[in-house]
């Protein structure tokens, strides 16, 4: 399975066979789970003091409907969220909405299903919380914070992505690459490169240079980098 640009999730399920069900699945696409709560009390106290990133809650836990009183806490604090649930009555589902979850996902489920509900929470987030890039590997999505993108270089038949914390190889075209990027702050520089444009230390006019990184400018990109890197 292809590793993703980790993002750190909460998951609530006080089901623990399906609670490490999850956990699993997103490990297995590259996520990290810092947290597994089972409760209420420990999801809160996660939600207040932990770095997350994107939670996943089931929304009747024990039987009443404290994922929803959980979802009102992550919408406070800006965490992207989805839920869960085994109900699909219009009035479990018309309370939660007053939430305004990413995704809702019904159990049973299958790996697709829950990371696509993350895909698409990601996708509904306002332009206030971090742009995402959702790119497709294979069978599966790979989903990278932009602002973590310093440059990707084109390899063959894949795209080789540097971000701040790892490298990713992805089976596709740079061309395709370029196409899922948000429109501000990238900059194709070189038939092989394209660089975000924020991790530029210095250039010259014939290259970039992005912290340790050096990424040629080519002859026939050069004009059109130099005018909006001097702009």
């Amino acid at each position: 399975m292809p590793q993703s640009n980790s993002l750190k999730i909460l998951v609530v399920e006080d089901e623990s066979l399906i609670a490490e069900m999850i956990r699993i699945m997103l490990e297995d696409v590259g996520h990290t789970v810092p947290h597994v709560a089972y409760k209420m009390s420990t999801a809160v106290k996660a939600l207040e003091e932990e770095d997350i990133d994107f939670a996943v809650f089931d929304i009747n836990l024990k039987g009443g409907a404290e994922g929803i009183e959980l979802a009102k806490i992550a919408q406070n604090k800006g965490i992207p969220f989805m839920f869960l649930t085994s109900y699909s009555d219009r009035g479990t589902i018309d309370a939660a909405k007053i939430t305004k979850p990413g995704a809702f996902v019904i159990k049973p489920f299958t790996e697709e299903e829950l990371y696509s509900g993350i895909e698409i929470s990601l996708l509904h987030l306002s332009p206030k919380t971090d742009r995402v890039v959702t790119l497709k590997d294979g069978h599966h999505n790979l989903v990278l914070k932009a602002d973590e993108i310093i440059f990707a270089k084109a390899d063959n038949v894949y795209v080789e992505v540097c971000t701040t914390d790892k490298r990713h190889l992805i089976r596709q075209s740079l061309t395709a690459f370029a196409k899922a990027l948000p429109g501000e702050g990238f900059i194709r520089v070189h038939r092989s490169f394209i660089i975000n444009k924020k991790f530029i230390t210095t250039h010259t006019r014939l290259a970039v240079h992005l912290g340790e990184y050096e990424v040629p400018i080519s002859r026939s990109y050069k004009e059109e980098v130099l005018s909006k890197l001097e702009a």
